[in-house]
């Protein structure tokens, strides 16, 4: 990722009291190989994602999953249908309609007991949610993005944070396209455009750099 100057972006102060992890859309559809939209990139992301809930899990760091579902009707998907009518088939029981195996969240992601879902109903997370309810309640300014597809719902999402004055990272290990193409020109228009672009280690790594306080030696 390409920067050449400094930025205030690049030194936000990044901890977790101010931080959440967003998980966007890991659901079987795109993650499955058996998913109707199986992206097969989304497996590298798996054990990045698995790292960093885990981390998020031990230093209680809000985890909010995102996830789309559609009435088999579709009463509910408007011009999409049009758009996109080979994700819309009401018989596939691995496209996301509710209560289909396609609808449930990848198994090795799946979230726990403290963990927070967010039904969406769009690409963006923020359309028509609470999500935004949900992150100011819990104090938190900075949203860490993953999941599926990096240049469709999570870069939705990710700007959509950014114009509600979210600091946003979009987490390039974390995040996954059908092509390079898509993934790098998502990647670099965000880092130039939105927010700032890191990977997951690089984020561990600030969170677990944040003074402690009120630890008895």
């Amino acid at each position: 990722m390409e920067n050449t100057q400094s930025r205030p972006a690049d030194r936000w102060p990044i901890t977790t009291k101010n931080a959440a992890l967003i998980v966007v859309d890991m659901q079987n559809i795109w993650v499955h190989p058996r998913g109707a939209r199986y992206l097969p990139t989304s497996e590298d992301i798996v054990p990045h994602i698995q790292e960093l809930l885990r981390f998020c899990h031990a230093n209680h760091m809000p985890v909010i999953y995102l996830h789309t579902t559609k009435r088999r009707d579709l009463a509910d998907v408007g011009i999409f249908a049009d758009i996109k009518p080979q994700t819309h088939d009401a018989e596939d029981e691995w496209s996301n309609f509710e209560g289909s195996p396609g609808a449930e969240i990848y198994e090795a992601v799946k979230p726990t007991a403290d963990d927070i879902l967010v039904k969406k109903f769009r690409y963006s997370g923020f359309y028509g949610t609470q999500l935004e309810n949900l992150l100011r309640a819990l104090g938190r300014d900075t949203i860490a993005i993953t999941g599926v597809a990096t240049n469709v719902c999570c870069d939705s999402t990710a700007r959509d944070g950014a114009m509600r004055d979210f600091k946003v990272l979009f987490l390039a290990d974390c995040n996954a396209s059908f092509t390079d193409e898509e993934q790098q020109a998502t990647l670099n228009n965000f880092a130039k455009h939105f927010g700032v672009v890191m990977d997951s280690k690089a984020l561990m790594a600030k969170l677990a750099s944040e003074p402690r306080t009120g630890v008895m030696e």
